[in-house]
């Protein structure tokens, strides 16, 4: 009795055994050939998702005013910036009643800082501004 038993018990766990390893291989296996990325309603929420970030980043980025005054010095201020900061943004525009030079689009505070520390030994009336660009 004791022998059929364990026979049995074998016969049971070798068929869990195999009926477990087939599910496990149904389940597991997917169809490498296929890409998320061919889906064009994928691909349109990719370039939304884009033009949302641009237009947050349009509207909400800090940049540092080295200048607002008459148009013949800020002209010359803008000429001066360009050839020290050459790898910044650097803005000229008409804000009534002044023209305004500002310099660089930081994503965050801390970035602005860090620049003004620079910008200041040039600039001491430099300061940090969050643009309002909505319109």
């Amino acid at each position: 009795m004791h022998i059929v038993m364990y026979n049995c018990f074998l016969s049971k766990k070798s068929f869990f055994s195999i009926f477990f390893a087939l599910i496990f291989f149904n389940v597991s296996s997917q169809n490498l050939n296929r890409k998320i990325n061919d889906n064009p309603k994928f691909l349109k929420l990719i370039e939304l998702s884009k033009n949302a970030n641009n237009e947050y980043f349009k509207s909400n980025y800090f940049s540092i005013q080295v200048y607002s005054g008459t148009y013949n010095e800020a002209d010359s201020i803008m000429n001066f910036v360009k050839e020290k900061y050459i790898n910044d943004s650097i803005y000229f525009f008409f804000e009534t009643p002044n023209y305004k030079v500002q310099l660089g689009k930081y994503r965050s505070k801390i970035e602005a800082q860090k620049s003004l520390r620079e910008v200041s030994k040039v600039f001491k009336s430099a300061f940090i501004l969050k643009p309002n660009t909505k319109t």
